[in-house]
């Protein structure tokens, strides 16, 4: 058994639907599209954002900073990781053992010279 106005609602369903495509079909001119590589992208916001801190808009400019740190993030995610490197130990060389030399003794008479 079909409810009353089960078709009517589908039907606002589908221009509803045609409606929000036609909305963004008309935003569709590449501007929101990135171009070039992330590592493209961050010195292009790097130079953006010197140009907006040199012409005194510290706003424009945190916002070109902002946008180069998230693109700077995408690079170093990106990277493939570098292997661990292990400080090296210095080695000991094995040597024998160093005895000290044994001293001539001292002659007794200079303690008797005086």
């Amino acid at each position: 058994m079909k409810q009353a106005g089960y078709s009517k609602r589908s039907q606002n369903r589908s221009s509803d639907r045609q409606r929000h495509t036609q909305r963004h079909s008309s935003n569709n001119d590449g501007n929101g599209k990135a171009r070039g590589n992330p590592q493209q992208s961050v010195e292009k916001y790097l130079t953006l954002a010197r140009d907006a801190a040199s012409s005194g808009d510290p706003i424009s400019a945190e916002n070109y900073y902002q946008y180069a740190d998230h693109y700077y993030r995408m690079v170093m995610a990106n990277r493939p990781p570098r292997p661990m490197v292990q400080p090296k130990k210095p080695q000991k060389k094995e040597t024998q053992p160093v005895v000290p030399e044994a001293k001539p003794e001292e002659a007794p008479a200079a303690t008797q010279q005086a």
